[in-house]
This record gives structure tokens, sequence and C-alpha cells, in this order.
């Protein structure tokens, strides 16, 4: 999974890759990504693009539409390394 994270995100970005994600940067990468993890109360839709929201193959094998946006606010690498791997935001239960 291609995850883009923004740029003061350097502990997470660490433990996203030990974790297996391939994580580029979230203001330069211009190719097709599967998720944004960013910080902060705001979030710059300008820096995902048309380049980055074609569809991607994801580790399940499906096509996947879209680019899911995860807030680091608060959250441990558990929560977001779950909330990547389920594309949900929380467990219902």
């Amino acid at each position: 999974m291609v995850v883009a994270v923004q740029n003061s995100l350097t502990e997470i970005s660490k433990a996203l890759k030990q974790r297996g994600y391939t994580v580029v940067d979230l203001y330069t990468y211009r190719k097709p990504i599967d998720a944004v993890v960013y910080e902060g109360k705001h979030f710059d839709f300008s820096a995902i693009t048309d380049e980055n929201t074609e569809p991607v193959m994801s580790t399940s094998s499906k096509t996947s539409y879209g680019v899911f946006i995860v807030c680091a606010n608060g959250k441990s690498i558990d929560e977001i390394d779950y909330m990547l791997r389920t594309r949900c935001y929380s467990s219902f239960f």
C-alpha cells in the first residue's frame, strides 16, 4: 500500500515503513496513492491531485478508487495501521 505522509510526521513514517507500507512524501509524490496521513486541524486537499487518485491495486488485489485520509492527531501507530488496513476509521463494536 502506498501511503503519502506529511513530512512533519517522521516517526509515523518510520513506523509505517517498518510495517511494510510504501511511504512517500505527501506534497511531492505524483503517482497513485492509496492513503494520506496528516496532522493538524485542517488538511490541504490541493496535495491530492488527479495523478494521485488514479485507480491502483490494493493489497487485497481489488481495484481501489479514491484516497483514504487519516488525521494522525491523538492516534497511535497501531490505530493508524488498523485504519489503513481496514479503510475504516473505528470499530463498530
